[in-house]
């Protein structure tokens, strides 16, 4: 069965024209020939009555007292020099080959050679007649047909000169229709042919050109395909084949940005360890001298410890930095356990409740989606959402709305944290989740990559959306480990079994 992929074919399309020049040139032929074999039927049809009557004229005017071109006026209102009469000449040849009557008088007197017909033993057919003949009797081809007569004075020929030349000009012309139509046909399946081949042979200058671009590292090339042949299938290799070569490309960045992470990752690593014993004495001093050397003074006293306690808080800044750059470099142990979303992120909001007055933020949280527990860390994850939380709130200095909504979905609970902030610049979007990068002037840029990191850590994943002075969107689902009967969602069947997606 043939398919439309296929009939496109540049082979296929060619074995059409050929075919069908082949079926178009038989048909014409076949016509030609038809037409032809009629016109030599009726030819030879002329010819043989123009030969009967032309013998039946021979025969009657031998017995007739007169000359035979008289005879053909009186008894045949006739001349044989009419325009389609085959019969050229009716000769009446004696002795010696001398012509003692004729249709023509000027024939009279003169031997059958000198017409230019040769001798009278001579063949049947006349041709190659000298040109002072021709022009003596008006044609260059004849056929003789001779008929002995026996008569008084001795042995006579009746002699009629038949002209061939019709129905040689029939078959040459019936040749020459054929050659031309032949001729025509093979020419257009030959014009054809050159623009089916133009067309298959234009598009691969552009590929041509695209695989030096690809060759010079430009991997964003892509050929539109607009033909179902063979080329157009290597177009569609040629991009898949460019598509790989992007991806890979990709890859080898990603890698390599994850070595020099890495590098960073344990680099920061030791410093971290290097730092934290230090940070442990310095705080350990701090409790030592705030003991020992507290003024009595109450002023004097009140100061000094608003002193203390700024060191104090400092060393605490940098043990936080210390134990993130460690927690990045080190892999998570996690603790499952069911974890209730909404309960965890109430509890949240109920630390950063003061901080939200203070900026004159609206919070809002969904409280009418019915929520499964899942399982999980539940210190990560908390952890992660107090980062999300925290960075939307600090994204709204000069106040806003905090709305944090949930949905069941994909077989997992998704987790909207949206604000009305700041906003994300859009070349900045897909970097927040790089580590150490921060557009925070005091910021270490782990926050986020740790983020990402727990969430990918429980098989979740995270979304961001977001536009400068408009705000940012995040999106978080987690999947869901069902452990008791909840209700997944209005309209939806109890579910009782474990599983995960």
């Amino acid at each position: 069965m043939i398919t439309i992929k296929k009939i496109y074919s540049f082979r296929v399309r060619i074995a059409l024209v050929l075919i069908l020049t082949l079926l178009f040139t038989t048909g014409v032929l076949h016509q030609l020939n038809q037409k032809a074999e009629k016109n030599i039927i009726q030819e030879v049809s002329q010819q043989q009555q123009d030969l009967a009557e032309a013998i039946n004229i021979a025969q009657q005017s031998i017995t007739s007292n007169q000359w035979l071109r008289d005879f053909l006026k009186d008894r045949r209102g006739q001349d044989l020099s009419e325009k389609h009469a085959h019969t050229k000449r009716i000769l009446t040849v004696g002795s010696q080959d001398k012509v003692i009557d004729s249709s023509e008088e000027t024939d009279i007197g003169k031997t059958f050679q000198q017409l230019g017909f040769g001798s009278i033993e001579q063949g049947n057919l006349v041709e190659n007649i000298d040109k002072q003949s021709v022009d003596q009797i008006g044609f260059n081809q004849a056929q003789i047909f001779k008929f002995p007569v026996l008569t008084d004075t001795g042995t006579v020929y009746l002699v009629i000169v038949f002209s061939a030349e019709s129905l040689t000009e029939l078959l040459q012309m019936s040749s020459y229709y054929r050659l031309l139509v032949t001729s025509l046909v093979l020419i257009i399946a030959i014009l054809i042919s050159l623009i089916l081949i133009l067309e298959f042979t234009r598009p691969v200058d552009k590929l041509i050109e695209a695989a030096q671009k690809v060759a010079e590292g430009d991997f964003e090339v892509s050929l539109p395909i607009k033909r179902h042949d063979e080329l157009g299938r290597l177009m569609a290799v040629f991009n898949l084949m460019v598509k790989g070569l992007r991806e890979r490309r990709q890859l080898e960045e990603q890698l390599k940005c994850a070595e020099q992470s890495a590098v960073i990752g344990r680099l920061a690593s030791g410093i971290a360890h290097e730092i934290k014993n230090p940070l442990n004495y310095m705080s350990l001093t701090i409790d030592y001298l705030r003991g020992k050397f507290t003024p009595t003074d109450e002023e004097a006293k009140e100061k000094f410890l608003d002193k203390m306690d700024g060191i104090k808080g400092e060393i605490k800044s940098l043990d936080k930095l210390v134990r993130n750059f460690l927690s990045f470099g080190r892999p998570l142990k996690l603790d499952f356990k069911p974890l209730s979303l909404r309960e965890l992120i109430g509890n949240i909001l109920n630390l950063t409740n003061e901080q939200a007055i203070q900026q004159c933020i609206e919070v809002t949280i969904d409280d009418q989606t019915q929520l499964p527990d899942i399982q999980a860390d539940v210190e990560q994850i908390k952890s992660c959402l107090s980062n999300l939380i925290f960075n939307a709130q600090q994204a709204m200095l000069r106040g806003g709305k905090l709305k944090i909504t949930f949905c069941n979905r994909d077989n997992g609970v998704e987790i909207t944290i949206a604000d009305t902030g700041v906003g994300i610049a859009p070349e900045n979007l897909e970097k927040i989740f790089e580590p150490y990068f921060s557009t925070k002037e005091i910021g270490t840029g782990l926050g986020l990559a740790l983020v990402k990191r727990i969430i990918e850590a429980h098989s979740g994943k995270i979304e961001v959306e977001s536009a400068l002075g408009v705000g940012t969107t995040f999106k978080v689902w987690f999947p869901k480990y069902i452990v008791s009967q909840q209700v997944i969602g209005v309209g939806e069947e109890n579910v009782t079994s474990a599983f995960a997606t």
